[in-house]
């Protein structure tokens, strides 16, 4: 005879609720039902369950190896030169040098025994199976005709990604000796090139351009410019200082950006064989124009803004409103003749002449 589960009082076979609590009676299992719930507890697991088990754990596996793989896990480095010896009578450089990601320092130095060093270098954050020499791949050649050296090289660093690093840093030393007329096109995508002169380097031709970063140039005093000087980037700005150099001839210089800032910083005491036309240009940011002139130097300068403004912060014996400015001996025996522009920007100008 059953009993009722919650106050224990006996129950008639047929009850369906306890007389005494009134708690409903659980019907009665009978022996086919139990047969069937023992069965189906039998039961074996499906195909599909298995295959479902297999395949999650082989995704646990393979998640497992890439992260292994390709998570930076650990710092590598890696380095790589290339060495121009001295040759005797070579005193003119035709330079081109083309990196992916890289900071560019190039630098004028005794170099002794040698006319060209380039010295590469890398570090990232790199997953177990990649090695220092995914990082990056340097080509550098070099040929000599007659009394001409002529050097290309080439940093690449796209495409070496496998398995994939984080924080890549790539540095490329230039270091070339001073006794070669030079001339240099240097190119990044991704960096800042920075170029540092001393006195007598002869530059016949220049040509900077950064996709996405910076340049800077310092062209300091007792330097011959004997060509034209581009300095150009897409995204990123530009300071470009001129201290005393000497010219040779009539010459442009061109630096420009589409969109970040121009920082141009001009002084001249001594003599221009030559006039120079200098442009400063940014599409969308401002311009930062300065110049200090002495003696037989004269200079013009115009400024073209479509949306912004121009300030003239300083004006020493230059006469004009904004634009033109021209200092009181223009036009001289040597001058500087300068366009400034930009787009979306504003044009600070500070001009002095003194005689």
């Amino acid at each position: 005879m059953p009993y009722c589960w919650k106050c224990g009082t006996k129950l008639d076979e047929e009850a369906r609720f306890c007389p005494t609590c009134g708690t409903p009676v659980a019907p009665a299992v009978t022996e086919p039902e139990k047969r069937r719930i023992e069965r189906e507890e039998r039961r074996p697991i499906s195909f599909l369950t298995i295959f479902l088990i297999i395949l999650l754990a082989t995704g646990a596996v393979i998640a497992a190896f890439g992260a292994l793989a390709f998570l930076p896990l650990h710092t590598v480095g890696a380095t790589e030169a290339g060495i121009v010896p001295y040759e005797t009578g070579v005193d003119t450089l035709n330079l081109d040098l083309t990196a992916d990601v890289a900071r560019v320092n190039i630098v004028f130095e005794d170099l002794v025994d040698k006319l060209v060093t380039l010295n590469a270098s890398a570090t990232a954050r790199v997953g177990a199976l990649t090695s220092p020499d995914d990082l990056f791949d340097l080509t550098f050649n070099h040929t000599i005709t007659d009394n001409v050296l002529t050097v290309t090289a080439d940093i690449d660093t796209f495409g070496r990604g496998w398995p994939w690093y984080s924080s890549l840093r790539v540095t490329c030393d230039l270091s070339i000796d001073p006794s070669l007329n030079t001339s240099l096109d240097v190119k990044t995508r991704v960096g800042i090139i920075v170029l540092d002169t001393q006195a007598e380097v002869v530059l016949d031709s220049l040509s900077l351009e950064a996709t996405t970063g910076g340049i800077e140039v310092n062209l300091v005093e007792d330097i011959v410019v004997a060509g034209d000087v581009s300095v150009k980037t897409t995204t990123g700005g530009v300071e470009f200082s001129w201290d005393n150099v000497l010219v040779t001839k009539g010459v442009l210089v061109d630096v420009k950006t589409t969109t970040g800032g121009v920082e141009v910083d001009i002084k001249q005491e001594e003599e221009l064989l030559g006039n120079v036309t200098m442009k400063a240009e940014a599409t969308t940011g401002g311009v930062n124009f300065a110049i200090e002139i002495r003696d037989d130097v004269g200079a013009k300068i115009e400024s073209s803004v479509i949306i912004g403004g121009i300030d003239v912060e300083r004006q020493v014996n230059f006469y004009g409103t904004k634009s033109p400015l021209t200092s009181d001996n223009y036009p001289s025996d040597g001058n500087f003749n300068v366009s400034l522009k930009t787009t979306t920007g504003g044009i600070e100008i500070r001009a002095e002449y003194t005689s």
